[in-house]
């Protein structure tokens, strides 16, 4: 068994004594950020570094606050890559054409992921944002400026920038320095966000550039505005029990609908799909492969109006990310998302959506509304695809996912540098409090240790000289009375046979006999476990035959030790636990196993002693939960040992206990040996 109190170092205990004495208002001023007694003190007499753990505490708390950061690579429309192929035109630049004025507020650049072989992430180093009312950039001012020094990459977050809230119906970035791949100037980024008054407006825009390198289905401009980003979906904060809709469809009728009752007409600007996150699944979710949105006037969408479908392309198969949808502007009461093809895993075609967002202007009209599933003429509703969770997570406002997303990345930031500079300044102020407090205690406190220490030794002593006593006491009077109960009863239960006395007095007189006996066996056990002469791994194997051969006296047995570690010292408490665990063992075997041979062997495997008991009985009774109530004894003296126990018993194929214990927690160390 391991020592659970080590003893402290002198120096140790002296720290710990002088922060007892101190003043009370000073000594709560420390946080409680070490638990090491010299860390303690440097504490209290460094309130710069207080200040700063209780800022690294504060910052972890709020990161855990915020919505979570984890990269997850688009297979499909990336995003837009850019290089200066044709020096003539100058500077490269993107452009927005957000369909009319608008307040200008955020714009949050995502950067793209990293491609294979690129060092970084190709996020622009030197860019300016404008904005502007005309399409030509003739009005054009000035939103934001990198400056002459190229930006660190922001390490996949997003990077906000702040608008001016004057009116803009372009926006456009133009780039000073990218990076050199080949060609100078080249960069990419994921997606453009563009907010006025908190909502987003860049969605769907129509985006024109100068100098782009497009791969069909990878890279293109109008990718910047489609919504889909290597940060997945929109979530964070509360965790909920809603996951959406899923229904599995046969793969001949694969057509499902989505109904919502918008309440009254509305002119509907986009629809934002997320995706149902499956349990089989770590990376994407699933979302129909086609979709089409239909409104119409009457719950019959008699003359309905479709205003948006994918067409015959599927959607993106790694759908970590929403899919946004910009729509007609068509106004209607009732919305109708119908999905003919299912997404298929595996032999399974699944129709499932995760939320369902229905945007006019800056409100989502479909929030908290029933939807009406529909297919092969069964109705159900649900109301988990507009309760504003997704995957069981709770969707964020846009706007205040990227802010949260900023917020964690100068939160990292400023934890990697104040981790930094606290590691130096806890090393420096611990290194000179124990200077300090080595040479203050080491003349204030060592006469006190020695006296300690000096009644701590005559206390061992005694402890020794008590337990010798009562080890005597316990073999000398218990035993010899035991012993004495035992002769008397059997020379009473052989006069009772020879007068030929009463058959129950003659039973009752065995039975004290036999008590008697086991009592003054059990008593010698006790006698040996205090004894400390005898404590390694060879004395308990001899006391283990002794044990056998009492209780297996009627049953073939061996006992077999293969241990290259018998002149071992055992700490008295496992010495202890160990042959109470086998002795339990045995006892189980003959009440209950109905055996006929039981092996027993002790041996190491790699740093660990194996003790093996095994029978070829009825197995061990179960209760009426099937558990074997008879393992639970020795599963807790395992738990004791810190060690573990394996059981294997069936009925009427024999019981086989192993229990495997780490040698370190059985030995007797220098500081347990001498206990």
């Amino acid at each position: 068994m391991k020592n659970q109190h080590p003893r402290l170092p002198h120096l140790c205990v002296g720290l710990i004594a002088l922060i007892s004495l101190l003043p009370e208002s000073l000594s709560a001023a420390a946080p409680a950020q070490t638990t090491n007694p010299i860390g303690r003190v440097a504490r209290i007499f460094n309130r710069k570094l207080v200040e700063v753990e209780d800022r690294i505490h504060w910052l972890e708390s709020r990161r855990d606050a915020l919505a979570m950061f984890a990269e997850k690579p688009l297979k499909e429309s990336i995003g837009w890559r850019c290089g200066q192929t044709d020096e003539t035109a100058g500077d490269p630049w993107i452009a927005l054409d957000l369909g009319r004025e608008v307040p200008l507020g955020q714009v949050f650049l995502v950067p793209a992921q990293r491609q294979a072989g690129d060092s970084n992430d190709l996020f622009p180093r030197r860019f300016t944002i404008e904005a502007a009312s005309q399409a030509d950039f003739s009005d054009a001012r000035t939103i934001y400026k990198t400056g002459q020094l190229p930006q660190p990459s922001p390490e996949g977050y997003p990077v906000r920038i702040i608008g001016d809230n004057q009116p803009a119906r372009h926006v456009r970035m133009v780039l000073q320095e990218g990076h050199r791949r080949g060609s100078p100037n080249v960069c990419t980024l994921s997606e453009i966000f563009v907010f006025s008054n908190r909502h987003p407006v860049s969605f769907g825009a129509t985006v024109t550039t100068n100098q782009s390198v497009d791969i069909p289905g990878m890279w293109a401009p109008q990718f910047v505005v489609d919504g889909r980003t290597p940060l997945g979906v929109w979530q964070g904060g509360l965790w909920t029990a809603s996951h959406g809709d899923c229904l599995e469809v046969p793969i001949d009728n694969q057509r499902v609908e989505w109904v919502i009752d918008l309440g009254e007409s509305t002119s509907v600007d986009r629809m934002v799909f997320f995706p149902y996150a499956l349990p089989e699944l770590s990376g994407p979710g699933a979302v129909p492969p086609r979709l089409s949105v239909d409104v119409a006037d009457n719950p019959a969408f008699s003359g309905a109006t479709r205003i948006v479908t994918t067409g015959d392309r599927d959607l993106p198969v790694d759908l970590t990310t929403p899919i946004v949808m910009p729509t007609s502007h068509t106004p209607g009461r009732y919305l109708r998302v119908v999905s003919e093809k299912a997404w298929q895993l595996g032999i399974r075609q699944l129709q499932a959506l995760g939320e369902i967002e229905v945007w006019s202007g800056d409100k989502n009209v479909a929030a908290g509304r029933e939807v009406v599933t529909r297919h092969d003429g069964i109705e159900h509703p649900s109301e988990e695809l507009t309760d504003g969770s997704g995957g069981s997570v709770q969707i964020l406002p846009m706007h205040v996912w990227l802010g949260q997303l900023v917020e964690r990345s100068l939160i990292d930031s400023e934890l990697q540098n104040l981790k930094s500079s606290h590691t130096t300044m806890a090393s420096e102020s611990e290194l000179n409090t124990t200077w300090g407090a080595a040479v203050a205690l080491g003349l204030t406190f060592l006469i006190p240790v020695a006296i300690v220490e000096r009644r701590r030794l005559v206390s061992r002593t005694q402890l020794d000289k008590l337990r010798k006593r009562i080890a005597s006491d316990l073999h000398d009077d218990i035993g010899s009375n035991l012993g004495s109960i035992s002769l008397i009863a059997r020379s009473a239960k052989r006069d009772l046979e020879r007068l030929k006395g009463p058959d129950e007095v003659a039973h009752d007189l065995g039975e004290v006999e036999s008590i008697a006996r086991e009592s003054s066996l059990a008593m010698r056990d006790i006698v040996w476990l205090l004894e400390r002469r005898q404590d390694t791994i060879g004395d308990l194997v001899q006391r283990m035959r002794d044990c056998a051969a009492r209780l297996l006296r009627e049953i073939e047995y061996s006992l077999v030790c293969r241990s290259s570690k018998t002149a071992a010292k055992l700490t008295l408490d496992s010495k202890r636990h160990l042959f109470l665990f086998y002795k339990e063992a045995l006892h189980n075997i003959v009440k209950h196993s109905k055996a006929t041979t039981v092996t027993i062997r002790l041996y190491d495997e790699r740093d660990r002693l194996i003790l093996e008991v095994c029978d070829n009985g009825v197995g061990l009774p179960r209760n009426e939960n099937d558990q074997m109530a008879a393992v639970k004894k020795l599963a807790d003296r395992a738990r004791v040992l810190e060690g573990t126990l394996h059981v294997e018993s069936a009925p009427g194929a024999g019981t086989k206990l192993k229990l495997s214990v780490k040698r370190t927690s059985l030995m007797a160390t220098k500081a347990t040996a001498n206990e």
